[in-house]
């Protein structure tokens, strides 16, 4: 598993990593690696030594050869933490010393391969039932060896009843939609469900890996903090039943609960893994190294011969775990768990009386997201050019827009992070758009889905944004376009209309908004700055299950203090814009998007039809 320093997570982590995806390496179950040591390990016969300082060095009696085949096994790095080959600065990402045995074991899985070998020849009660886990493998290792550890972990009575606790029969992955209203979650949440293989609820755990913040930070602090590990991870154990109305009762976001296919003897040594991590605190990433790895983590602790990891590539969306885990064969059952607001929507859409039991799934079960990644390139046209024809490129990172297919996703989620957009004509090469964030969210006010649990704002529509767009200069009849940081808040109202589907608690397929706010925008344009006020009108329709599209009328007035003959001070610069979307194959659609705007004393039309891939 990769580990990240800040410093690498911002500049790689964020610009680069994004593009870059790992190809599929899923492998067959396995409890150890002890067939991939075995070839290397030697029995009693061959490794046995006889002075009290080999022993020391060489516990068991193996040889130096079978102690590092086993210390560079994947199985033994991984519940380390460790990357899975030695690197040059090889260490774990837990760098608490409690952790470890031997003192330099963060940076030496070799020393700390000794120190518990050592310890478990000893008989150390308080270094075995420290390290269950790691104590199981190895005792594994060793009967592979023909080797008996001597090793009994039925004295260690309080993982024992931890483990009772928890009666694991069966683990579950649960997927928590994304919340719109809330940035912290927008990306969606998932989490681990441990019960006895039944489905009640209130005997079952969840097992929740999240970011330890300050609650003195603000929104963006918190956010920007979580993307360079600026907080701590923390592994949450708590009753299942109430992590579970957090999220239907209070955030009214639907769950989906995925049983996976581990075997009895896996979902022991998982749990042997969380007694020995679940108070170690490491650093948490917003784009790796967060709830959804942590979940592949354990999986892959307990299957060395597979690396699902590799599978989700290094940017981790927790909506694609669902999506890999099924690829996988990892997932045997699955089961939709709608929130409050989906059922009285279903109620609003089919009756009062209508039978919650016979609800229709939504369409927003994480096995069928699309990728969040996106690559598109197009040719179009600029009626200011003399040949008129541009070329575009758009590389888009994360996550969601009104036209991507919205299966999978939470309805109406537009939501985009590190999202670059290149055009060129026949003068030069530019970036028309490079958002760095920006969100909308409708809670349409005629509907369930209104953000109705918010202590503000129930049925209120909003959107935020923040980054560089290339716009043009009206204040004089120049007409120039410049490249400007652009910053906008927006609030206001939105409606659902049109037909929902039957027996479902989903919202129709047209939703209409208004939208009225300000924000700045500075740069290389007339007086090095602009305010400005004004109103997006737009709707969003969802014509067919691949097909989709909007309007919006943009209407901002701009305002900078300017008295020189032939400026404007304020002007009024209303756009059009429409776009449209049809998938054409699993992974690929069609996107044509067209904007007329007014100018100083013209107008100008701009189109681009492009073809995207997901990946």
């Amino acid at each position: 598993m990769k580990h990240t320093t800040k410093l690498s997570a911002i500049s790689s982590g964020i610009f680069i990593l994004p593009f870059v995806m790992s190809l599929p390496s899923y492998a067959a179950n396995t409890i150890t690696d002890a067939a991939q040591i075995k070839p290397n390990a030697v029995s009693r016969q061959d490794g046995f030594v006889d002075t009290k300082a080999d022993q020391m060095m060489n516990p068991y009696g193996l040889s130096d050869k079978a102690l590092q085949s086993i210390s560079q096994s994947v199985g033994w790095r991984r519940l380390l933490l460790f990357q899975d080959t030695p690197v040059e600065h090889d260490n774990s990402s837990i760098d608490n010393p409690k952790f470890f045995l031997a003192q330099n074991g963060r940076h030496d899985a070799h020393a700390e391969l000794i120190a518990t070998l050592s310890a478990m020849q000893r008989g150390d009660s308080d270094a075995i039932c420290r390290f269950v886990a790691r104590t199981h493998f190895l005792t594994q290792v060793l009967a592979a060896q023909d080797i008996d550890s001597g090793i009994d972990d039925r004295q260690c009575s309080d993982f024992h009843a931890f483990a009772g606790t928890l009666n694991a029969k069966r683990l579950s992955l649960i997927f928590a939609e994304e919340h719109p209203n809330n940035i912290a979650s927008a990306f969606a949440h998932v989490l681990m469900r441990v019960d006895d293989g039944q489905d009640e609820d209130k005997a079952a755990t969840a097992i929740n890996y999240t970011v330890q913040p300050n609650k003195a930070d603000g929104v963006l602090v918190s956010t920007a903090k979580s993307i360079i590990g600026g907080y701590l991870g923390v592994m949450e154990i708590m009753p299942y039943q109430k992590k579970a109305d957090d999220y239907l009762v209070k955030d009214e976001r639907d769950l989906w609960q995925f049983s996976l296919n581990l075997t009895p003897k896996e979902v022991t040594q998982i749990v042997r893994h969380i007694w020995e991590v679940k108070e170690m605190k490491r650093p948490y990433f917003f784009t790796h190294d967060n709830c959804a790895t942590e979940i592949v983590r354990l999986i892959d602790v307990v299957r060395p011969k597979g690396h699902v990891q590799a599978d989700i590539g290094n940017v981790v969306i927790p909506s694609r775990i669902a999506a890999i885990l099924s690829q996988a064969g990892m997932v045997t059952d699955q089961k939709f768990i709608p929130s409050n607001s989906t059922i009285r929507q279903a109620k609003l859409n089919n009756g009062e009386d209508f039978d919650i039991d016979h609800i229709v799934p939504s369409r927003n079960n994480p096995v069928h997201s699309m990728p969040v990644h996106r690559i598109g390139v197009g040719a179009g046209m600029d009626t200011r050019l003399d040949d008129r024809a541009v070329y575009g490129i758009q590389l888009n990172t994360a996550y969601q827009d009104w036209l991507d297919n919205p299966h999978g996703v939470r309805p109406l989620l537009d939501l985009q992070a590190m999202s670059l957009e290149v055009i060129a004509d026949d003068q030069k090469v530019k970036i028309k758009d490079f958002t760095i964030f920006s969100t909308r969210s409708l809670n349409p006010a005629n509907t369930a889905k209104n953000n109705a649990t918010a202590k503000k704002g129930v049925g209120q529509a909003s959107a935020l944004r923040v980054g560089l767009t290339q716009v043009i200069d009206a204040s004089n009849e120049a007409n120039n376009d410049h490249l400007v940081f652009d910053v906008q808040i927006k609030k206001g109202k939105a409606w659902n209309f049109g037909q929902p589907r039957p027996g479902s608690g989903e919202i129709a397929d047209t939703t209409c908004y208004a939208l009225a706010g300000g924000g700045v925008q500075a740069g290389r344009i007339n007086q090095g700055y602009r305010i400005g006020l004004g109103a997006d009108l737009g709707c969003v329709h969802y014509a067919t299950d691949r097909l989709r599209g909007l309007v919006e009328v943009s209407l901002p007035y701009y305002y900078h203090s300017d008295d020189a003959p032939g400026m404007r001070s304020g002007y009024l610069q209303p756009a059009l814009s429409v776009g449209i979307q049809a998938d054409i194959a699993p992974y690929h659609a069609v996107r044509l998007t067209a904007q007329r705007e007014k100018l100083n004393s013209d107008y100008i039309t701009q189109a681009m039809l492009s073809v995207q891939r997901y990946f």
